[in-house]
């Protein structure tokens, strides 16, 4: 989800300079509501499985594929469309590539590094612009009629990762914080994440809870919010495409390539020797201490700031 809200920045800079390009994307089903009425992408192609890809891909023709990923099944599909393949050089299978742009500058933020893969192409630009998620007008009258004036925070607890999670038992404690400052608290996750959820409303009576919500849903949601809260997560880059004020609680991850971009935010991180890792588990402790060692004073001294900044 991350990955896909990520890419709208730079798609967005090449269709400022070259309008007449057509852009298809390559998705996940589950994810191609992050590119709904994005007029930037011609065409999202969401086949439902592998097999189905294949068949998609081997009956199209494009002027130039690029592969952002370097992964083997990535590879595998560059290879069934045809046209000309365009990779990094440290991906494997190099040589099969028609073009080999240079690897990411890892102090880069990975809006940063994709746009530069569009400079090698020819792209002109200076900084990649903001993340893009356009307004969605029925979801969004949904959400005005369930909340109507209220002023409420977006709470989102979960994370891939486990080195990625803040203990939900402090998610409870920021959510009885922002209650006690007469916000409503509203609490949302992905599938299969409901038992995090569940965790922080049993400690934090009086929140809503808000499951099963589509990509529009959730974005119409925190687009209303006076706040997002969370971890590093599909969810906090969606809070930076729509615009939201961003609490993002930090782990294992590299917070320079992958905080929110062109947000108002605050990121609270501790720094070990270790971090960033590759983060599917701890590799110097029983459990992930990086996340582990934020405190509810660090993350509450963030909220009050943020909150004074957008008093009014």
């Amino acid at each position: 989800m991350g990955d896909c809200l990520l890419l709208t920045s730079p798609v967005s800079a090449l269709k400022r300079q070259f309008p007449g390009f057509r852009v298809s994307v390559l998705v996940e089903r589950r994810f191609a509501g992050c590119f709904r009425n994005n007029r930037d992408f011609d065409h999202i192609l969401s086949p439902g499985n592998k097999l189905a890809a294949a068949a998609l891909l081997v009956t199209r023709r494009f002027d130039a594929i690029i592969n952002l990923h370097g992964g083997p099944t990535s590879f595998a599909y560059s290879c069934l469309a045809c046209g000309p393949r365009i990779g990094a050089e440290h991906y494997g299978y190099s040589k099969l590539y028609h073009g080999l742009f240079p690897p990411p500058d890892p102090q880069a933020h990975t809006t940063e590094s994709t746009l530069n893969v569009f400079r090698w192409m020819g792209l002109e630009v200076e900084k990649a612009p903001p993340l893009r998620y356009l307004v969605q007008p029925r979801e969004r009258e949904a959400m005005e009629r369930k909340f109507g004036t209220r002023p409420y925070v977006v709470i989102h607890p979960a994370a891939v990762m486990e080195t990625k999670r803040w203990p939900a038992q402090r998610f409870a404690q920021i959510a009885k914080a922002m209650q006690d400052r007469q916000f409503t608290v509203v609490l949302t996750c992905g599938p299969g994440e409901e038992n995090m959820v569940g965790e922080v409303a049993r400690e934090a009576p009086g929140t809503s809870i808000m499951l099963g919500l589509t990509i529009p849903e959730l974005a119409e949601l925190i687009r209303g919010a006076k706040l997002f809260i969370g971890n590093d997560s599909g969810p906090m880059h969606l809070a930076a495409a729509v615009g939201t004020p961003t609490i993002a609680v930090w782990g294992s991850s590299d917070s320079r390539r992958w905080h929110p971009w062109e947000v108002e935010h605050r990121l609270v991180q501790n720094h070990f020797e270790c971090n960033p890792c590759p983060g599917y588990r701890c590799l110097v402790a029983a459990s992930p201490l990086c996340i582990e060692s934020v405190t509810v004073e660090q993350v509450d001294t963030a909220l009050e700031e943020m909150l004074a900044v957008h008093a009014h």
